[in-house]
């Protein structure tokens, strides 16, 4: 499924609910759902739920590309940038549930990103339309015994892909997602 949320962040959600996410929302019809668009330079995140007249909408103020260069870009990045993107990304992400319905059994978490073909490839099945939050939690244990310098099993990201992958993996945690549903976006 390769559609994407549009780029521009003043779009309404109306124009952000793209055939994929209809498609999913249809296939999967007892899923409450957060939509993230992550970009290089902005994160913008829709919270979706039946019960809800209309979703609630919120800008991050910093993309995962701004994250590498930050923190991961450099050559003796390591486990303590690690350490700070996922604390960043916590204080971001963290006070959005305060303005969110409670999620049901089945939330999922559609997350759009232009880097997001290499997590994809990384994953057990690939063309799979949902991904267990356990999936990408074994993807981010590969990159951190990589950065740790662990085995030949560790997972190699450029830095943008490393935050994204970051990104992902709190946003999952702290939101309470069951699953997920990744696609790429245009750059």
């Amino acid at each position: 499924m390769p559609t994407s949320l549009p780029a521009d962040p003043s779009a309404p959600l109306s124009t952000a609910l793209t055939p994929g996410l209809a498609a999913l929302q249809a296939r999967f019809p007892n899923h409450d759902w957060l939509v993230l668009q992550a970009d290089p330079d902005a994160c913008h995140v829709w919270r979706l739920a039946p019960q809800m007249a209309s979703a609630i909408r919120h800008d991050l103020p910093l993309g995962y590309g701004q994250l590498a260069t930050q923190y991961l870009g450099h050559p003796a990045a390591g486990a303590g940038q690690v350490e700070q993107v996922i604390e960043w990304v916590e204080d971001q992400i963290m006070p959005l549930t305060r303005s969110w319905p409670a999620p049901g059994p089945h939330l999922t978490l559609l997350c759009s990103a232009p880097d997001m073909a290499a997590l994809i490839a990384q994953l057990p099945d690939p063309q799979a339309a949902l991904h267990t939050t356990d999936a990408v939690e074994q993807l981010f244990n590969r990159y951190a015994n990589h950065m740790m310098g662990g085995s030949h099993s560790g997972l190699q990201l450029a830095p943008a892909q490393a935050a994204l992958l970051i990104l992902l993996r709190e946003c999952l945690h702290h939101w309470g997602c069951q699953q997920v549903a990744l696609q790429v976006a245009p750059r």
